[in-house]
């Protein structure tokens, strides 16, 4: 049942994201998502967080008009990895988990970047890599530590069931 919770959360971010996001402005971006995947990969078991993470990537593609499939394997990746080295960190820890937010965020950027310049028109090599590299990851990670500190209990909750 948690699960399936989990999954509707994720499906009410990739509506925000998709529809409300976009009004904020070409330079400011906040990958909620991102964040998401990060909690639930550090939170919960890890064929679930693999399975929700997978068909969550999928459908943000489709919602936003992405490369279908692309971001399905980065939230894939960043969830087996996070999955992998969840007993060895401190993970109630607020800084830790901001951390891994800013190191996932900075090569989800970079990766996202990468593909895009290949599919899409790329961008200016200075402003990708400063979006990708500083304000992207720094702007993820203030969110990811409110949004930790709002909802750290339910966290531990999903950890606990």
């Amino acid at each position: 049942m948690k699960n399936i919770f989990v999954f509707i959360v994720g499906l009410i971010i990739i509506v925000l994201e998709t529809f409300f996001t976009n009004y904020i402005g070409a330079y400011f971006s906040v990958n909620i998502l991102l964040i998401f995947v990060i909690f639930i990969s550090l939170y919960i078991d890890r064929s679930y967080s693999l399975i929700i993470t997978g068909i969550l990537g999928l459908i943000g593609d489709l919602a936003t008009g992405g490369i279908i499939g692309v971001t399905s394997i980065l939230f894939l990746g960043t969830s087996y990895f996070l999955s992998s080295i969840e007993k060895s960190i401190f993970k109630d820890n607020k800084l830790i988990v901001s951390l891994l937010v800013f190191v996932v965020s900075i090569v989800y950027s970079i990766l996202d970047v990468v593909t895009a310049s290949i599919f899409f028109m790329p961008t200016p090599l200075l402003v990708g890599l400063l979006k990708s590299v500083i304000v992207i990851p720094i702007s993820n990670t203030v969110v990811a530590y409110v949004l930790y500190t709002i909802f750290s209990d339910k966290l531990i909750k999903l950890r606990v069931e």
